[in-house]
C-alpha cells in the first residue's frame, strides 16, 4: 500500500474499463480447490498505449500484452507482490489485505496470457496457523526461494516470512535489524531472490537522515550489506527481481497531478551489488512512463523464462481497493542483453 494511495484519481476510460467488466460476464468454471475460496476475475485486453493502439515498444521493452482485471468479490484487489509460474501457466499473488490469490490463465499459441481460466482466494497464515488480520496482514513482496518456497515481506510490522507452501503456516527469515527503523507505511516493497541465494531487501523510504534514498540490503543470516537506492525525483521503489546475469531489476512508481501514475524500469548489473556498503548505486534506466501509457500504482513484477529463450516480465498493480484504480496485469520481453 502507497502512502499515495489517498491521492489516486482514476481516469475516464480506466472507470469506464470497469464497468465494462462487470458488464460482460462470460464466467468461467470456478475452480474447486481445498483450502482455497474459488473466485470469479473477469479480464478486458489491455492496449500498451490507448492513442496509438498499434504501439509496442517501452523504451528497451517489447509489450506483448495485458489485461484489467477486476472481480465482484470485495476481497479482490491489493496486489504488491506476484511470482509467476515458470512455464508462465498462471501466477501467486499477494494482497495488502492479507491473503493469496492464485490465478490461472487463458493463452495464446506464443503463452500470452488472453483471460483468466480460474481463480482462487486463501488467506495468508500467521506462525499459529490462524489467518493474518489487520496491520499484521499488509503483505508487500512476493518472492520464490531456490527450494521452491515463497517469501514474503510485510510493512507495519516489518518481517519477512517463509511459507512452504500457501496453505502451511510460515517460518521467519533473519532481515537486517535496521529494517525496523523504516517508516511504518515504506517499508519492504521490494524482495528479490539472487541467483546464489542471497536476498535483496529494498525500503520504500528512506531510513533517518538519508534523505532520497532507499536503503538496499544484500546478504543471508546475519551477514548483510548496505546499499542505496536513489529515489529519482519523486520515484520510490515498489518491487526488485534478480535477472539471470546476477543483476536486479527494479519498479519505482510515483504519482503525479497532472498525469496520474507514472512508473519506472531500471537495471543494475551484477558488478554493481558488489560495491563497497555505503555506496550509492547508479541505476541504468530500461523505461519509464504515464499516461498515455497503461498504467496505475505498479507494485509487483516477476519474470520468467520466455519461450523464446529471452526473459519475460510481468507487472501488476495495486488497485488500492479504489473504485478509481485498476488492478492491470502487463506482460513485456526484455532485450536480448538482460
Amino acid at each position: 500500500m502507497s502512502r499515495l494511495a489517498e491521492l489516486s484519481r482514476f481516469s475516464a476510460i480506466g472507470l469506464l474499463a470497469v464497468v465494462l467488466l462487470m458488464v460482460i460476464w462470460s464466467a468461467p468454471a470456478l475452480a474447486q480447490v481445498p483450502g482455497r475460496d474459488p473466485l470469479l476475475v473477469k479480464s478486458l485486453a489491455l492496449e500498451l498505449n490507448l492513442e496509438a493502439p498499434t504501439e509496442h515498444r517501452l523504451g528497451e521493452l517489447e509489450y506483448l500484452g495485458g489485461l484489467v482485471l477486476a472481480s465482484a468479490d470485495g476481497r479482490f484487489g491489493g496486489y504488491s507482490g506476484l511470482s509467476v509460474d515458470a512455464d508462465g501457466a498462471g501466477l501467486w499473488a499477494v494482497s495488502d489485505r492479507g491473503h493469496w490469490l492464485r490465478l490461472d490463465f487463458a493463452r495464446d499459441a506464443a503463452g500470452i496470457p488472453t483471460g483468466i481460466a480460474s481463480a482462487t482466494l486463501a488467506p495468508l497464515l500467521d506462525q499459529a496457523g490462524k489467518p493474518l488480520t489487520g496491520r499484521r496482514a499488509d503483505a508487500e513482496a512476493l518472492r520464490r526461494d531456490r527450494s521452491g518456497g515463497f517469501l514474503v515481506s510485510f510493512e507495519r510490522e516489518h518481517r519477512v516470512w517463509r511459507y512452504a507452501s500457501p496453505q502451511e503456516k510460515p517460518e521467519p527469515v533473519p532481515i537486517p535489524e535496521h529494517v525496523k527503523q523504516l517508516p511504518a507505511n515504506g517499508g519492504l516493497e521490494s524482495l528479490a531472490v539472487l541467483p546464489d541465494g542471497r536476498l535483496v531487501l529494498i525500503g520504500e523510504e528512506a531510513l533517518s537522515g538519508q534523505d532520497a534514498v532507499s536503503p538496499l540490503w544484500i546478504g543471508a543470516e546475519s551477514a548483510w550489506r548496505q546499499l542505496g537506492w536513489p529515489q529519482y525525483q519523486g520515484f520510490r521503489p515498489t518491487d526488485a527481481v534478480a535477472l539471470p546475469d546476477g543483476g536486479l531489476l527494479v519498479l519505482e512508481r510515483d504519482f503525479r497531478w497532472a498525469a496520474g501514475w507514472a512508473a519506472r524500469l531500471s537495471r543494475v548489473g551484477p558488478e554493481d551489488l558488489k560495491a563497497r556498503p555505503g555506496t550509492l548505486l547508479a541505476p541504468a534506466l530500461l523505461a519509464e512512463w504515464a499516461r498515455p501509457y497503461a498504467n496505475d500504482n505498479l507494485e509487483a513484477l516477476d519474470l520468467r523464462p520466455g519461450p523464446d529463450g529471452r526473459p519475460w516480465l510481468y507487472l501488476m498493480s495495486d488497485d488500492n481497493h479504489s473504485r478509481f484504480q485498476r488492478t492491470l496485469l502487463l506482460v513485456f520481453r526484455l532485450p536480448e542483453n538482460q
